[in-house]
């Protein structure tokens, strides 16, 4: 009867009974010596909870996960519940994607990006035009989500290459896009309002007891880092691929974009531009000043709610109404899984399986140095992202990145954490990385598999080693 009314199949139910015995085996074995019973049963939680991220879905595992958790700790439901749903986080999260929402609709992504590959300076020079073509990418992937910015960044591409003489198949547009991908997945990550570092910053703040990371700091190191990738892809087509540019060259053809932006539009773009401003201004400015005092007091949650009432108090005619906000780009999935993942990694932090696993881990790492431990980390997380979703990816590896990091002494935890982001997101060797991994392969008009798996490879050892040596050393001098 379940059968006959429900969607699901046989695979369906053999996983869920995998999840359940996975929650109930932890609660029947014996702790090992320093964990409690309850610590071991969080833990259960925890890996049952992550096998229905990786094999069912994100967001009623993560649901269930919150139940049992609540069952589970010696605190009423509603105390838990509360702590993961009303978790700053958590909020900071859904709010930022209601502005996405806001952003999104208004059209402004994809005319900043035409906008910057049409300026006159393109023509006849092709690595300008990468380098202008990169810089789109990055503004669409700052305002857009991930597969909404690929969504519209890859058919531009191929407009570029069409106009330059390239065909479906070429090795210019095929490296073209997976060097786009692999850039917008670094600058995605820039604003840490977005989902993926939100998880991490949130880990740490749970474990660390409150304490919160600099995000301005973040975001100027992740610039840099990203302007560094972006040469690399200049070096990478030049030196490396070789690719022919000729028809660049030898054209002084360029993209011509006359459209304007409406006073909507404008207004819109450029109150996104303040808000960011002030979400990242406390971090800079003398904490004496009024403006900081009042922007702190605000909070960056206050912030994005009063932006979020203004632009409704306004009703644009332009505009979209709440209920829009809510359904266009908030990404509920990874809200869902946030609130899961960090209500549970704040439960290993009360019954002692952080420090229990930090116990374990000292002995073992008192041989390793602090950058050999970075560097495993990074790789790890790097080759695992490869095959399972970057925010799963990211729940598992924060907590225990963030504990490796306390039980080796000589690692910051804050720039282990910042660097695990930016390996997380970097999904693009396979195509069951991540949802635009899958795009840009789905493409077999334009696009040979086995020739960009190929490129890939090159795009993420090279960010294995741009963390490891440069983004790891840079984030603990900035934090």
């Amino acid at each position: 009867m379940v059968l006959a009314i429900s969607k699901n199949g046989p695979k369906f139910y053999l996983n869920l009974v995998a999840m359940i015995l996975i929650m109930f085996v932890f609660r029947i074995i014996t702790p090992p010596e320093g964990l409690t019973s309850e610590g071991l049963a969080v833990v259960g939680v925890f890996f049952g909870v992550l096998y229905g991220w990786l094999f069912i879905d994100m967001i009623w595992p993560s649901f269930m996960g919150l139940v049992v958790l609540g069952m589970t700790l010696p605190q009423p439901m509603d105390t838990v519940l509360g702590g993961a749903f009303g978790n700053n986080t958590f909020l900071l999260l859904l709010f930022f994607c209601m502005v996405a929402s806001i952003i999104n609709s208004a059209g402004i992504a994809e005319y900043v990006a035409r906008r910057i590959i049409s300026v006159p300076i393109v023509a006849g020079r092709p690595y300008v035009l990468i380098f202008m073509l990169c810089i789109a990418m990055c503004a669409l992937a700052t305002m857009l989500t991930m597969t909404a910015a690929v969504l519209v960044a890859f058919p531009l591409i191929k407009e570029v290459c069409r106009q330059y003489g390239y065909k479906p198949g070429d090795v210019f547009p095929m490296i073209l896009l997976l060097a786009m991908l692999y850039v917008a997945d670094i600058a995605y990550m820039m604003l840490p309002f977005k989902s993926l570092p939100a998880i991490v910053f949130g880990v740490y703040e749970q474990l660390s007891g409150g304490q919160e990371i600099n995000l301005t700091a973040y975001v100027g190191v992740t610039c840099f880092l990203l302007l560094l990738s972006i040469f690399f892809v200049l070096f990478m087509v030049k030196y490396v691929f070789k690719v022919d540019l000729t028809p660049i060259l030898t054209s002084r053809e360029r993209m011509h974009f006359n459209e304007e932006l409406s006073t909507y539009q404008k207004t819109i773009l450029w109150s996104f531009v303040g808000l960011i401003v002030l979400l990242l201004l406390p971090n800079i400015t003398p904490k004496d000043w009024i403006t900081t005092k009042f922007l702190k007091a605000m909070g960056n949650n206050g912030i994005l709610l009063a932006y979020i009432g203004i632009y409704l108090m306004l009703s644009f005619k332009e505009g979209i109404g709440l209920k829009e906000i809510m359904s266009k780009s908030v990404a509920w999935p990874a809200l869902f899984l946030v609130a899961s993942v960090l209500r549970i990694t704040g439960a290993f932090e009360a019954t002692g399986v952080t420090k229990w696993i930090g116990d374990i881990c000292e002995p073992i790492l008192a041989g390793f140095s602090g950058q050999l431990m970075v560097f495993i980390v990074i790789a790890t997380t790097t080759l695992c992202t490869q095959l399972t979703n970057n925010n799963a990816c990211a729940a598992t590896f924060a907590p225990i990145a963030y504990t490796l990091a306390v039980a080796n002494g000589s690692v910051d935890p804050q720039a282990m954490l910042a660097c695990l982001i930016l390996s997380c997101t970097l999904g693009i060797a396979t195509p069951a990385a991540a949802t635009t991994a899958s795009i840009l392969y789905g493409d077999t008009e334009w696009i040979h598999q086995g020739t960009v798996i190929r490129y890939a490879t090159f795009f993420w050892i090279f960010n294995i080693l741009l963390l490891s040596f440069v983004g790891y050393p840079l984030m603990k001098l900035a934090f």
